[in-house]
């Protein structure tokens, strides 16, 4: 199912982005009226025995499917799914966009600002540190059909913060390198919000981003004043 052969690093990689997305599911559970919650709640620990296994050894290549999880608990997790993606339908749990290719190249844009910000300006380790958030984006975004794009938009969320903190933390940086992490953060914010509300909110989430980012620039440039 996950295509990647048990005891690799791959295997242990997928099947980490599996459990996260039970763990979100069972989070978004939690957000619905209390009957609903109450219902589905009780198949957590089926659930959460059909993804870990703890009962059955993963290195038996004969078990069939019907082993490892009933039909009665994949249906109900599926009408979870269907009134979870009815219920939030335009926000980072059902997206309502479908084109990533954007959100992609706006990644692969931020990879190589980093790569030419310097370490006076931003610390190598968090430089890194959000490097590897936005390769791991990168790689949901080119698995989006195996874990689907809730977790793509999560993902996003994520590395919006990130590099909302790096930016206040930004250094001697010149004006024609800011406006360039300016733009880019105002391009991400974008394909964010039209990948997650869908393309008829291209106006609303330029709107948005431009406001964050001088929201952002306000801050960084208090934290320069005050430092100086």
């Amino acid at each position: 199912m996950l295509e990647a052969e048990w005891g690799s690093g791959e295997f242990a990689r997928r099947h980490a982005e599996v459990a996260a997305l039970l763990s979100e599911t069972i989070q978004q559970i939690h957000a619905l009226p209390e009957a609903q919650r109450t219902r589905y709640s009780r198949y957590f620990p089926q659930w959460w025995t059909a993804v870990m296994q703890p009962d059955l050894s993963w290195s038996d290549r004969g078990r069939p499917a019907s082993v490892l999880v009933g039909q009665e608990t994949l249906d109900h997790l599926a009408s979870a799914a269907d009134l979870l993606e009815t219920a939030m339908s335009g926000t980072g749990a059902a997206p309502s966009g479908t084109n990533l290719e954007e959100l992609a190249e706006s990644c692969r844009s931020w990879l190589e600002i980093l790569a030419d910000t310097s370490d006076s300006e931003l610390p190598a380790a968090l430089k890194n540190e959000i490097g590897a958030q936005i390769t791991h984006l990168l790689w949901l975004i080119e698995h989006a059909e195996l874990f689907g794009v809730a977790r793509v938009s999560r993902e996003t969320n994520q590395v919006l913060g990130s590099l909302t903190q790096a930016s206040t933390m930004l250094t001697g940086v010149d004006a024609q390198a800011g406006g360039r992490w300016k733009r880019a953060f105002l391009g991400l914010v974008t394909a964010s919000v039209v990948f997650t509300a869908g393309a008829t909110q291209v106006q609303t989430a330029l709107e948005a981003g431009t406001s964050v980012v001088k929201e952002i620039t306000q801050v960084v440039d208090g934290v320069t004043n005050s430092a100086e």
